[in-house]
């Protein structure tokens, strides 16, 4: 059975000098990894669902944590130590999929810069989105976010369950939503580029309510639904009728 332990916002998950060779499989929530250099100057990165952290340790590549890591938010993670690792290995299927997954993420990060510089001059922001409730500001680590790339996802997020499934190709999500029901798909919203200005937000065909501004998208199982969206603010609500994900989208170009 999985060690789930679960963490609140401010809690230091690893302290940076401490001997262990503990990693940690974010199930949910945000934490924000802190490496002080030695002239003094510090090194931040942030990982969500699906990250790994303490990974160094775990393979015996470090005898000493090389970082700081902090709950950005509440949430959960799983504990993987030598000995969960060790069974992992010896079970059947896909057992360790989710864990070279969150491997193979990790090492995507320190190798692809894929980040964006808000500060650059060149930044171009196409919208800003904030979550208006406690699902949506969870998924957006508790902060608003300016959209600098299209399309933009919002999905799911879903653990590979065999090991072929970590070669598919891979479904590129930029809000990873968790805690939602199978409803809510891996590509669930995508918004992208309209030629006459504004953006185009595409529910996909197989994917639950969404309402604009209180008004429900209508969608079925063999279209999707497009909906234009001028220069302005919209209310978006999405998945659980009963408990959706809201967020404010302000659509800047």
């Amino acid at each position: 059975m999985a060690n789930i332990i679960a963490f609140q916002e401010g809690d230091k998950i690893i302290a940076q000098g401490d001997k262990d060779t503990t990693a940690y499989l974010i199930k949910s929530g945000w934490l924000e990894v802190r490496r002080q250099r030695p002239d003094g100057s510090m090194i931040t990165s942030v990982l969500q669902a699906g990250e790994i952290v303490g990974e160094l340790g775990l393979a015996g590549l470090s005898s000493e944590r090389t970082a700081n890591v902090v709950a950005l938010t509440d949430g959960e993670v799983e504990v993987i130590d030598r000995g969960t690792l060790i069974r992992l290995v010896n079970k059947p299927g896909g057992a360790l999929a989710p864990l070279l997954a969150a491997l193979f993420a990790r090492l995507q990060n320190v190798l692809i810069d894929e980040k964006i510089d808000e500060n650059d001059e060149t930044f171009i922001a196409y919208a800003k989105l904030e979550g208006m409730n406690h699902h949506a500001k969870q998924a957006l680590c508790n902060r608003p976010k300016l959209i600098g790339h299209l399309p933009w996802v919002f999905g799911a997020y879903r653990p590979p369950l065999t090991v072929t499934e970590l070669f598919d190709d891979p479904k590129r999500i930029d809000v990873r939503l968790t805690g939602c029901s199978l409803r809510v798909n891996e590509k669930h919203i995508e918004l992208a580029a309209c030629a006459e200005g504004g953006l185009e937000l595409r529910v996909v065909n197989y994917g639950d309510y969404c309402e604009i501004n209180e008004e429900e998208i209508v969608h079925n199982s063999n279209n999707d639904a497009i909906v234009k969206l001028p220069v302005g603010k919209y209310t978006l609500k999405f998945g659980d009728r009963s408990d959706p994900f809201e967020f404010k989208l302000d659509v800047l170009i």
